[in-house]
């Protein structure tokens, strides 16, 4: 899992600190990053986490896929 903090551009709205995420983010066992799709920050690397999570959990084979599903490659 990745909490993903989206909109950090508006700053002047934000309803949860940064701070604050990451430390729930922690208490939970995830990693936290902070997106914004306007100014293309970290968008690439919330995705890369997640897809990289999961493909060290097929890896180590701690995720299996549910049978017959064909959205699962790992190339």
């Amino acid at each position: 899992f990745v909490l993903v903090g989206h909109k950090c551009d508006l700053a002047a709205e934000r309803a949860v600190s940064a701070e604050e995420a990451g430390h729930l983010a922690a208490s939970l066992g995830m990693a936290f990053v902070e997106t914004s799709a306007r100014s293309n920050l970290n968008v690439e690397l919330a995705f890369q986490m997640l897809a990289g999570g999961i493909q060290r959990a097929l890896g180590q084979g701690g995720l299996t896929p549910h049978r017959g599903c064909g959205g699962v490659r790992l190339i």
